[in-house]
């Protein structure tokens, strides 16, 4: 029996509506999948969610709505926008299933028992709700949760079942540090060989009245499986554990697990213990991917600069959308996501570079060949894109795909200048056989690249293949050797994305009213250690505004200096202090750089501006719209939509790197 490529992503929580990390998530494994069937496996493509723990319970009560009813209208949303996303999965799994997945949650968790591994304890320890998991004191930062750092942490005491991973913290490491599992990138492997060296034995149960929805403890109702046997044990379950023995042997192990940084542990320290405890084969590869950001932070409703994945896919279509986000993520780190990022991308890499290549070749020879190709030139560019073939499998291979990106692209590239150097629109007249010759390679690599990058936009590769009048190729079919052959007509498949239609959008930097104001006084936040409130003169008013910059700048370093303030923010109270406005300060990705935005030229109350004819804003916006406002830094200037910013007297600058985010 023929192994089939298992590959899977982590199944997603649907107590709310899905957001870029799950999209992020889902492409990349689809274009793993899809690469996969274009080297001739047979795939098989696991998703799905997991419809336990208490969010789901304690959000389906705030509704007023039945559990299951509640899961099932959730759950449809995330299939929906998996379908938006042309993902191409063989199964979904909902750990609410009785019937496929309780079986295998319940086998394994008595194979468990058996290996002697489950015992019984009293305990106490300090809980996150957000990740439903307990954290230990180092693990917090200021007291918080690092990824719920709006969350109380609660001190949680009761009797729970315990997994020893203790036991298996050694095994587990040694065969990762031997890639016998292997954790890429390698960064992500040193941070889970160094958490193992103290990994302690987990919490593996709740009391059924703390958590009343889940799968039951075999052999005691009054409990319920934690997280860890119900939810990490869908990878076997869905693929026959406990079910169907021949499928799971056809299947099992995963070829790869594809994970956020954020549940590392659980995949690779829990999960593959379990496993050496229920004496069940490991997966082969964990591949872990970084964070989708936006405009250089953590995507959060409470900053106001969530994306919405519907909206993304709706405003600039899905291969365009599928394009950007794996183009943006660097293997070992975090991406960033803008609009205007992404119109810049497709604008010049998509539509510019690719699109714009193709189309030229295919319509060039239904003019002037009558659609037909014969020999190819013999030139050196064919060996010198054949080699990029190797390294683009690497990459696709070493889960690189920000740089499978940049290759197809190079390699389109050269095939632009390939045309434009060769000039058959001149050559037809002269030699209209070695014209011939030239467009028929150019054809050639289209193919090719329709093939290198189906995986990523496997809608606009389908439409190439049509007008080429070719279907089903496959990686083996990289190569220079089509001739002889008719293609169909050429047609442009994508258009750039009219840049104004971000710029007057809601998002728009008319809606805010910036002004230029001098800090008159500072003085410490009575109830805040990071917080000043600051007393400022607008020349014809004056303001009080709370600013969290404490920790960057003394107060002799603002007191006498003029910053610049958003004045038409909605009013509010900080720490119980009212705040009229918000400064301006450009901010690093991680947070750990702030530089607040001095405007020492100009007067008190000045107007900020882009084009002075554009009227500022007069109503009152919230935060969350200022925050969807794209400032930026480049060459020392505060930049919206690649304008500078600036005042009748100068020009708004700030001593920052280029690419901090203004807010």
């Amino acid at each position: 029996m023929t192994k089939r490529f298992y590959v899977t992503t982590a199944i997603a929580y649907p107590n709310s509506a899905p957001h870029p990390g799950h999209a992020l998530e889902i492409i990349q494994a689809d274009v793993v999948a899809r690469f996969n069937r274009l080297l001739g496996k047979e795939v098989w493509f696991q998703t799905g969610t997991d419809e336990h723990g208490l969010k789901n319970w304690t959000t389906s009560q705030k509704e007023g709505k039945n559990i299951q009813d509640f899961l099932d209208a959730n759950v449809a949303v995330f299939k929906e926008l998996y379908k938006k996303l042309n993902i191409s999965y063989d199964y979904f799994i909902r750990t609410s299933d009785k019937k496929v997945h309780y079986p295998g949650a319940v086998k394994l968790w008595k194979a468990l028992v058996k290996a002697g591994d489950i015992y019984k304890k009293k305990y106490e320890g300090l809980y996150c709700a957000g990740c439903e998991s307990f954290k230990t004191e180092k693990e917090l930062v200021d007291g918080k949760c690092p990824n719920h750092p709006t969350r109380k942490i609660d001190v949680v005491e009761e009797e729970n079942y315990f997994f020893k991973l203790s036991k298996y913290k050694d095994k587990v490491a040694e065969l990762i540090k031997k890639d016998k599992y292997k954790v890429v990138p390698q960064k992500r492997k040193n941070e889970i060989l160094s958490w193992l060296k103290e990994a302690k034995d987990i919490s593996f149960s709740r009391p059924n009245t703390t958590l009343p929805w889940g799968i039951p403890v075999p052999g005691d109702d009054e409990h319920v499986m934690y997280v860890w046997c119900d939810a990490l044990s869908n990878y076997i379950t869905g693929v026959g554990y406990a079910g169907d023995e021949k499928k799971f042997k056809s299947i099992w192990p995963a070829d790869v697990h594809i994970i956020g940084k954020d549940i590392l542990r659980f995949h690779a320290a829990f999960w593959p213990a379990m496993l050496l405890s229920a004496k069940v084969e490991l997966p082969k590869q964990l591949f872990v991917h970084g964070f989708i950001l936006s405009r250089g932070s953590k995507m959060s409703k409470s900053t106001g600069n969530v994306i919405e994945p519907f909206e993304q896919i709706s405003k600039f279509g899905v291969d365009q959308f599928r394009f950007y986000i794996v183009g943006a993520m660097p293997m070992d780190g975090d991406g960033d996501y803008s609009e205007q990022l992404v119109v810049e991308r497709v604008n010049n890499e998509l539509v510019a570079n690719i699109a714009n290549f193709c189309y030229r070749v295919l319509s060039f020879t239904n003019k002037h060949f009558d659609s037909k190709i014969g020999d190819s030139a013999t030139d050196k560019i064919t060996k010198e894109i054949e080699a990029k073939f190797a390294e683009i499998k690497q990459d696709y291979e070493n889960y690189d795909f920000k740089k499978v990106v940049e290759k197809i692209l190079a390699v389109s590239a050269i095939g632009n200048k390939y045309f434009q150097d060769n000039e058959p629109w001149k050559l037809i007249k002269e030699d209209k056989e070695k014209a011939h010759k030239i467009v028929s390679l150019c054809i050639n690599l289209v193919k090719n690249l329709t093939i290198l990058a189906e995986p990523i936009i496997p809608g606009i590769t389908a439409k190439l293949q049509k007008q080429l009048n070719l279907k089903n190729l496959a990686w083996k079919d990289l190569d220079f050797k089509l001739k002889n052959h008719k293609i169909g007509t050429g047609e442009i498949i994508i258009h750039k994305i009219d840049e104004s239609k971000l710029a007057t959008g809601d998002d728009g930097f008319s809606k805010a009213n910036l002004k230029v104001a001098k800090v008159v006084k500072v003085e410490d936040h009575p109830d805040a250690d990071r917080l000043y409130i600051l007393q400022l003169d607008l020349g014809k008013e004056k303001r009080q505004i709370v600013a969290g910059v404490k920790e960057f700048y003394k107060k002799q370093e603002l007191e006498g200096n003029n910053i610049i303030i958003v004045t038409n923010l909605k009013p509010a109270k900080l720490r119980g202090v009212e705040s009229n406005g918000m400064l301006l300060a450009a901010c690093s990705k991680d947070g750990s750089i702030v530089k607040v935005v001095f405007a020492p030229k100009s007067k008190p109350g000045g107007q900020i501006y882009i084009d002075k004819t554009a009227k500022p804003g007069t109503e009152q916006i919230k935060f969350d719209d200022f925050m969807k406002i794209e400032l930026t830094t480049k060459s020392k200037n505060v930049l919206y939509n690649n304008k500078p910013l600036k005042t009748d007297k100068e020009n708004i600058t700030v001593d920052a790197e280029d690419g901090f985010k203004v807010r």
